[in-house]
């Protein structure tokens, strides 16, 4: 038997490769894993904190790019919001819009003290003393300390203070009677000046308080310092309101003489907002050389207009708004200050100083830019053209009705040929188109005499409601918007016919009182 090939297969030995580790060894692989896992979260987030960065970086380029936006058109108005309260009647800017001052004039520039050229000179009136004098005295020389003895010789001058403040008490005695003919118990009528417990010359000095803005904390406060008057808030608008009250017939009068032409034959116009009850309402001012009357209503259109003038056929000047034309018995007459203000925001744009319509300069530039050629040309011919009707005014106040009318018609052509050249830049355009529709209302100045071309008097009036509203923010009711419009109107009314108002009001308020009837419940205890 031959023998059997034994085939054997023998495996191969596993290589030996382990690699014997310590334990601290293994600590730190996990030490190391760890780190590399926080590296990877924190590179992550940076990621994530980049991808918001620019994101938020692309916001604030469009933030600041409407920021400079706004601030070149701020920048643009400057000029015209910075002049001072004393050339805003040749600028046409009211002094509440003031908030940016530009730099004083050269000391030779500047306005002299004193009356200004064409006004003539005021100084308060010396006054004369109805008080016993205060002596000043020396008993020793300030110097050597020697007795001096009689006085050489001595000077004065009148001296003006206040009063000792002081409240005036009494009695209100009623007298009471048995009417033999009817019976009735009757005593005479008790007047707004005597009811409460309070006084017509404290009713109407709380009233004059209010019209100068102080709120009824503030009079509180003022009565009790002062006078050691103590008074609520309540009592002081039951005040305020029979005052008002009282004053409803004259505020009545003063508004048919406003729209009498023959008591009246020009007046002025102008209004602004007034909060009422949290909702802007408008204050409408008339206002003439002896009177002026506001009248707060819910509207400023034509209607509110028509209401405010209604009958008025004298000559009313005002700023333009549409809404006047309602006023159709009228005549009227177009603020030039305004159309002077609609060339100087155009200029202001553009970086020119503001100019008055009547000083004769030419542009300032404030910076570097191209200035409009044209609307320059333009701008110069509307000014010189209006500035020579008001000198000529000025300079011939006595002038003839026919010379009038032949100045005026000679206006009027001028004018028209002017504005209706054909202009290319679209602001001339503009302002051509809006002086075309107001040609015959822009020199009735000069065909009727004692006509203002300017409202800047009513403008001074509608400021002091603005500083009313400034301080106290309106009227919380209807009837408080009553009670401002006639203290008010009665208020400014006073000053200008030199009264002063809290002896008007003492007096509207009632004298002694008259016998009469008095209320049913007058009868007397039995």
């Amino acid at each position: 038997m031959a023998p059997r090939d034994i085939r054997l297969l023998l495996a191969p030995e596993e290589p030996d490769d382990s690699v014997v580790v310590s334990r601290k060894k293994v600590a730190e692989l996990l030490r190391r894993s760890e780190r590399l896992d926080r590296t990877e979260q924190q590179l992550r987030e940076a990621q994530e904190e980049i991808r918001r960065l620019r994101e938020e970086k692309a916001r604030s380029r469009e933030k600041s790019s409407a920021l400079k936006a706004t601030l070149d058109r701020l920048r643009a108005s400057l000029p015209v919001l910075g002049t001072d309260a004393r050339t805003a009647a040749s600028v046409g800017v009211p002094s509440s819009r003031v908030f940016f001052r530009q730099s004083p004039p050269p000391p030779k520039a500047r306005r002299r003290t004193g009356g200004q050229p064409g006004h003539p000179g005021v100084t308060r009136p010396r006054p004369t003393p109805n008080a016993p004098p205060k002596v000043l005295a020396l008993k020793e020389c300030p110097k050597c300390t020697h007795p001096l003895g009689e006085p050489a010789d001595s000077w004065r001058r009148p001296v003006t203070d206040l009063p000792a403040p002081s409240l005036e008490v009494f009695d209100l005695e009623v007298l009471r009677y048995k009417c033999p003919g009817c019976g009735e118990r009757v005593h005479a009528e008790i007047p707004e000046a005597y009811r409460g417990d309070f006084g017509p010359r404290l009713k109407a000095f709380v009233a004059e308080l209010r019209v100068l803005g102080m709120p009824f904390e503030k009079i509180t406060e003022l009565l009790r310092m002062r006078y050691d008057l103590e008074v609520s808030v309540a009592s002081l608008i039951a005040m305020e309101d029979g005052v008002a009250e009282s004053l409803e017939e004259t505020y009545r009068g003063l508004g048919e003489e406003l729209r009498d032409a023959e008591r009246t034959p020009s007046a002025q116009g102008d209004e602004t907002g007034m909060p009422v009850n949290g909702k802007t309402e408008w204050l409408w001012v008339g206002t003439s050389p002896t009177l002026t009357v506001y009248h707060i209503q819910a509207g400023r259109s034509g209607e509110a207009a028509d209401t405010m003038w209604v009958g008025y056929h004298g000559t009313l000047t005002h700023d333009g708004l549409d809404s006047y034309n309602s006023v159709a018995g009228a005549e009227h007459q177009m603020d030039l200050v305004h159309v002077n203000r609609w060339a100087q925001k155009v200029e202001a744009r553009h970086g020119i100083r503001p100019r008055g319509l009547l000083k004769e300069e030419g542009p300032t530039y404030e910076r570097a830019g191209r200035p409009p050629k044209e609307f320059l040309r333009f701008a110069k011919g509307v000014r010189v053209r209006l500035a020579a009707e008001v000198r000529w005014v000025e300079r011939y106040p006595k002038a003839s009705s026919v010379a009038r009318e032949r100045r005026y018609a000679r206006a009027v052509r001028s004018m028209g040929r002017f504005l209706t050249r054909k202009w290319r830049d679209e602001d001339a355009v503009r302002i051509a188109d809006e002086l075309g529709q107001r040609l015959e209302t822009l020199f009735t100045f000069v065909r009727r005499p004692g006509v203002s071309w300017n409202s800047n008097e009513a403008e001074r009036e509608v400021r002091v409601a603005v500083v009313h509203r400034k301080i106290s923010g309106g009227r919380r009711t209807a009837r408080g918007a009553q009670v401002l419009e006639r203290l008010l109107t009665v208020w400014r009314t006073c000053a200008k016919r030199e009264r002063r108002f809290w002896e008007v009001m003492a007096d509207r308020l009632g004298a002694l009182p008259q016998a009469g009837a008095g209320p049913p419940s007058a009868g007397p205890a039995s």
